[in-house]
C-alpha cells in the first residue's frame, strides 16, 4: 500500500511539475513546448507502471468479491494468476460432480450449488428435518436414494346389496392385472403399466386406475380414481340356483368413485408406514401408532337390472323400481391402528384397519333424492415386505369399503387391490 501512495504522489508531481517551472521562468513558447515534451517523456514510464498496479488491484478486489459471494449469487468465479484458472466446477465439492460420482448427499454442507438449486436443498433439508425424523432405535434409513421396481398391480370392484323383499345379491368385476416398471430418486418415480388385458382382448379397456400419494414420518395422504364401466358378474341373486355361488355376466353396473385420504400418525418417531409399504424405511423393532384423519368421497354407482339375463329377471323383487343409481359426496372422520410387527431382521407384516364416519349429501338424481344421511366407511390394509441388503419384495392388499343402508335397500361397495413388487435399491 505504500509503494501505492508513492507512486500517486509521483503523478501529481509529474501532473504540476511543468507548469511550476513555466511560472518560475521567463521563457518564450517554444522553450515551454520542449521542456513540456522532455518531462511528459521523463515520467512516462512511471506513470505507466502505476496504472498497471492499479488495474491489476482492481482485478484482484473483484475476483475476491465474486469468491465470498458464491454461495449467495449462484457466479461461478474464476480466479486468474500469472498460470493457472480456477473454477468452482473444477472443485470435487462442485454438486454435479459429486452426482455423476453417485456421492452427491444433500445434507452435506460442504457441497457447492448455484444459487437456485441451494434453495431447493434448504427447502428439502428443512422438510425432511420437520416431517421425516425417526428415532433410529426403531427406525432407520436405507442410506439409498434411487430404486428401480417391477410392479404386478391387480383390482376389482364389488357389491353386496340387498333389494326389498329381503333379496340378497353379491356382484364383483373381472380382476384387472397391470404390469409396470418404475425408477424413483427419493419421492419422484416415473414409469409406466400395461393392461394384461389388452393381450388376450384386444379391446380398450372399460376401467381406469389411477392413484397418488405422499408418505412421510408425520402423516401419509392419498388421491385415488376408480372407474369401471364394463359391468360386473353376478355370483348370487336372491334364491335363485338355490342360492348357491354361479357367474353370470351382466353388463348393466358402472362405477365411478374420486376420493382422498388423509392421516396423522401419533406415534411417528417409532412406526413407519413407509418402511411396510414403500421399502422407505427399515422398522428395526415392532411398534404400532394410532391414526386419525379425513376422507373425502365422490361416488357415482348405477345398477340397472333391465339389463340383466332373461333367466335371472323372474327373480327380482316386485317392484316398478329396476334403475338404482346412487350419487354422493361423502365428509368423514377416519380413526384406525396400526402395526409394524418384526418377525425377523429383514422380514416386516404390517396390519392397518382404520373405520370412518361422517355425512353424506345425496345429489337429486340420486335414488333417495336430495338429502343427508350417515356415513360409514372403513378402509384396511395389509403388506409382508422382505429385505435383503439392496433387494427388496413385498406383497400387498387394500380395500376401500362404503356402506348405503336406507330403509328396505342397503348396500356395500369396495374395491380390493392385491400388487407385488420386487426391486433394488442403488
Amino acid at each position: 500500500m505504500q509503494i501505492i501512495n508513492n507512486r500517486i504522489l509521483l503523478i501529481a508531481i509529474f501532473l504540476c511539475f511543468p507548469f511550476l517551472n513555466i511560472f518560475s521562468q521567463d521563457v518564450d513558447d517554444e522553450e515551454v513546448k520542449k521542456r513540456l515534451e522532455d518531462d511528459s517523456f521523463k515520467y512516462s514510464d512511471d506513470a505507466t507502471e502505476v496504472v498497471d498496479d492499479l488495474e491489476r488491484l482492481g482485478l484482484d478486489i473483484l475476483n475476491r468479491i465474486d469468491n465470498d459471494s458464491h454461495h449467495y449469487s449462484g457466479v461461478e468465479p474464476t480466479i486468474q494468476g500469472a498460470d493457472t484458472t480456477f473454477s468452482y466446477k473444477d472443485s470435487d465439492r462442485w454438486w454435479w460432480t459429486l452426482f455423476k460420482k453417485g456421492k452427491l448427499n444433500m445434507k452435506d454442507t460442504t457441497v457447492i450449488y448455484p444459487k437456485f438449486l441451494k434453495f431447493c436443498v434448504d427447502v428439502y433439508n428443512w422438510g425432511d428435518r420437520t416431517f421425516n425424523s425417526y428415532d433410529p432405535e426403531y427406525v432407520q434409513g436405507t442410506g439409498k436414494r434411487w430404486k428401480v421396481r417391477l410392479v404386478s398391480d391387480n383390482w376389482l370392484d364389488s357389491y353386496a346389496m340387498r333389494l326389498p323383499q329381503g333379496i340378497n345379491t353379491h356382484m364383483s368385476s373381472d380382476v384387472y392385472a397391470n404390469l409396470g416398471a418404475y425408477i424413483q430418486y427419493m419421492a419422484v418415480s416415473v414409469g409406466s403399466s400395461y393392461d394384461v388385458a389388452k393381450l388376450f382382448n384386444h379391446r380398450e379397456p372399460s376401467h381406469k386406475k389411477y392413484e397418488f400419494g405422499f408418505i412421510c414420518a408425520l402423516f401419509n395422504a392419498e388421491l385415488y380414481y376408480h372407474e369401471n364401466l364394463g359391468g360386473v358378474n353376478i355370483h348370487r341373486f336372491g334364491d335363485y340356483n338355490d342360492k348357491k355361488i354361479f357367474k353370470e355376466y351382466f353388463p348393466g353396473v358402472s362405477m365411478y368413485t374420486l376420493g382422498f385420504d388423509a392421516y396423522y400418525f401419533f406415534n411417528n418417531k417409532k412406526y413407519s408406514q413407509g418402511a411396510a409399504y414403500n421399502f422407505a424405511k427399515y422398522q428395526i423393532k415392532s411398534q404400532g401408532s394410532f391414526m386419525l384423519g379425513l376422507s373425502i368421497t365422490n361416488q357415482k354407482l348405477n345398477f340397472d337390472f333391465s339389463k340383466l339375463p332373461p333367466n335371472l329377471k323372474p327373480f327380482l323383487p316386485d317392484s316398478d323400481i329396476t334403475n338404482y343409481y346412487f350419487h354422493y359426496n361423502s365428509y368423514a372422520i377416519l380413526a384406525g391402528y396400526g402395526y409394524n410387527w418384526v418377525l425377523a431382521p429383514k422380514l416386516l407384516f404390517n396390519a392397518s384397519v382404520m373405520p370412518s364416519v361422517g355425512f353424506s349429501h345425496y345429489y337429486e338424481d340420486s335414488i333417495e333424492g336430495n338429502k343427508y344421511m350417515l356415513s360409514l366407511n372403513i378402509s384396511g390394509r395389509i403388506s409382508l415386505t422382505y429385505n435383503l441388503g439392496n433387494f427388496y419384495f413385498g406383497i400387498f392388499g387394500k380395500m376401500n369399503g362404503h356402506l348405503y343402508r336406507q330403509g328396505k335397500t342397503s348396500l356395500f361397495s369396495s374395491i380390493e387391490n392385491f400388487s407385488a413388487q420386487v426391486g433394488l435399491r442403488f
